[in-house]
C-alpha cells in the first residue's frame, strides 16, 4: 500500500512540475512576442509649435495593450487628453502619464514603473495623435 501511495505522489509531483514549466514557457513566449510588438512602435519628436489647434485622435496596439486617445491642442499647447480606450492587464497606473503630458506639453514623459507596456502604448497613441496635427505628416 505504501508503495502505491509513493508512486501516486511521484506521478502527482511530476504532473505539477510539468504544468509549472509549461506555464513558465508560455509566459516567456508571450513576453517575447509582446516585446517585439512594442519595439515596432515609433515615436516621432513633436515640435508643439508645429501642431495646429484642434482635436486629434491616435491609437496604438502594443500587443497585450491597446490604446485610443483624443488630444486637444490650443495655442500649441496640449490642453486635454481623453483616454478613449485602454485595454490592458494591470497597466492602469500608466494612465497618470496623461496628466504629466498635459503639464509638460509633450508626449515624451517618463514611463510608469511596473506598467511599461501600457506606458509605451499610451505614449505612442498620443504621439500618433499629435503627428496628425502637424502639417506635412
Amino acid at each position: 500500500m505504501k508503495k502505491k501511495i509513493r508512486v501516486l505522489l511521484i506521478v502527482a509531483a511530476s504532473v505539477v512540475i510539468l504544468f509549472v514549466v509549461l506555464i513558465a514557457v508560455m509566459f516567456g513566449v508571450m513576453n517575447k512576442m509582446n516585446k517585439e510588438v512594442l519595439d515596432k512602435q515609433v515615436n516621432t519628436e513633436i515640435d508643439m509649435e508645429q501642431v495646429a489647434d484642434g482635436t486629434y485622435t491616435g491609437s496604438s496596439d502594443g500587443g497585450l495593450v491597446k490604446v485610443e486617445v483624443e488630444v486637444e491642442v490650443k495655442d500649441h499647447k496640449i490642453v486635454n487628453i481623453n483616454l478613449l480606450k485602454h485595454e490592458c492587464g494591470t497597466g492602469k497606473p500608466a494612465e497618470s502619464m496623461l496628466e504629466e503630458m498635459v503639464k509638460k506639453n509633450t508626449d515624451d514623459v517618463d514611463y510608469v514603473s511596473g506598467a511599461t507596456a501600457s506606458s509605451r502604448t499610451i505614449r505612442n497613441a498620443v504621439n500618433q495623435a499629435l503627428q496628425s496635427g502637424v502639417e506635412g505628416f
